[in-house]
């Protein structure tokens, strides 16, 4: 398979992206972390994205149920390439091959070609995936995922990342980071940052695309150490984060806490990355952009609204604005979900993409996931910020999930979770 693909074309307008930014903000009022009504949950929750950061910072790309994107602005396919793969795959290589592992064996049953790998070479999620499972059960260490989260920090300034640069302040630098899903297909093309907010700090939760069970923790380790170095490397300083995980304390803390920190906490509700709100406001500092004008002639600016940007060494790539099928189906459910309606589901969310049902659930079994699995990890994560962060009464938490009767809520959130309301406040 020739991974050097000709530049895919751009997909959207900056006035199509504020469009549908704006669109998304409008119809997920109630929602944490999609847009929380300023009216009336705002208040009672003290979570939500603002105004300013939904519409013109994040650019999450969703449509609700009411309006109709078809299929052109969402990655159906896990075999559509869409990752600028060579930066990804290099980094992947360094660290695998530096802990034993066999260059053969790492790229079997990827399709990935290392001497066909160039800078403009795109990637499906299935390809890398499948690299990052060799990778994981051929390179020796239990360190080996906050490895290549670092690997990819040392490659930054000559990949598509470069432009980030331009950034002004922490708050700009991790937003585009990790909600920008042009840099995501270049940096953490299978994790998409969910984003809470509340009056001190905002929560970042990871949510992934094509990584199996086996493959959760690895991956979760890498996404959080690449957010790290990348901060660090870009704003040439150490942001201060804390980040939480569902799993026990592990053996070897001394790995998370040289790549982590030690702001770290175990058996949580949530895998989360956490930031104060005081840190985003920090400049950042002068000699991280002083020669950026000498490297690049793209601002930031210029690489959202074009999905285009130049590398170091000048080659030309085309940035892909889109969203994955599974990221896609997440939106619309949290969207979806504050009608109250009971006719928001699969055929309705198959005929927004455009596609039949059986289309539309053949495509997520090529993911590895289902509609029902995804409408029950929306749930279950909103559950658990209400309840466990947030502890609101079972009336609010109810009323934000769409959920009409009281006993009908307790036995959801005891499916979803294994708990119950009053033990997930504890």
């Amino acid at each position: 398979m020739d991974l050097m693909l000709p530049r895919l074309n751009a997909l959207r307008d900056s006035e199509d992206e504020a469009a549908i930014a704006g669109a998304e903000y409008r119809h997920s009022t109630r929602l944490s972390g999609v847009g929380v009504s300023l009216k009336d949950d705002a208040k009672a929750l003290g979570m939500g994205v603002s105004v300013k950061s939904d519409a013109d910072m994040l650019n999450m790309g969703v449509i609700d149920s009411a309006g109709s994107a078809g299929s052109a602005h969402v990655v159906m396919s896990s075999q559509d390439k869409v990752i600028v793969g060579y930066w990804l795959v290099r980094a992947a290589l360094n660290v695998a091959l530096s802990r034993g592992a066999n260059k053969n064996k790492l790229l079997r049953g990827t399709g990935i070609f290392e001497d066909a790998l160039q800078h403009y070479s795109l990637l499906s999620t299935k390809q890398y995936s499948s690299l990052l499972v060799n990778v994981q059960s051929q390179a020796r260490g239990g360190d080996v995922s906050f490895l290549l989260g670092g690997a990819l920090a040392s490659q930054w300034p000559s990949s598509p990342l470069n432009a980030l640069k331009a950034c002004e302040n922490v708050e700009q630098l991790l937003l585009q980071l990790t909600q920008r899903h042009t840099y995501r297909w270049c940096s953490l093309p299978l994790c998409q940052f969910q984003r809470f907010e509340n009056a001190d700090q905002i929560m970042l939760v990871p949510q992934f695309t094509g990584v199996s069970s086996k493959q959760l923790q690895f991956s979760i380790e890498m996404a959080f150490a690449s957010v790290v170095a990348l901060m660090k490397s870009i704003a040439n300083k150490r942001i201060r984060l804390s980040f939480s995980f569902t799993e026990n304390r592990p053996r070897n803390i001394a790995d998370y806490e040289t790549h982590l920190g030690l702001k770290l906490s175990f058996n949580r509700a949530f895998n989360s990355i956490c930031i104060e709100k005081d840190v985003l406001r920090q400049p950042l500092e002068l000699t991280a952009q002083s020669d950026f004008s000498a490297e690049s002639h793209v601002s930031l600016e210029g690489v959202v609204s074009n999905s285009a940007t130049q590398t170091k060494e000048g080659a030309s790539i085309e940035l892909q604005n889109r969203l994955s099928l599974p990221d896609f189906v997440r939106r619309y459910v949290y969207a979806s979900s504050n009608t109250q309606a009971a006719n928001i589901g699969l055929p309705e969310l198959a005929e927004t993409l455009n596609v039949s049902v059986a289309t539309l659930k053949r495509k997520l079994k090529e993911y590895g996931t289902s509609y029902r699995a995804l409408c029950e990890e929306v749930q279950r994560n909103h559950a658990l910020l209400l309840l466990s962060v947030h502890k609101v009464s079972n009336e609010t938490a109810a009323n934000a999930m769409g959920i009409n009767d009281l006993p009908n809520f307790r036995r959801t959130v005891k499916r979803l979770t294994g708990k119950t309301p009053s033990e997930l406040r504890i």
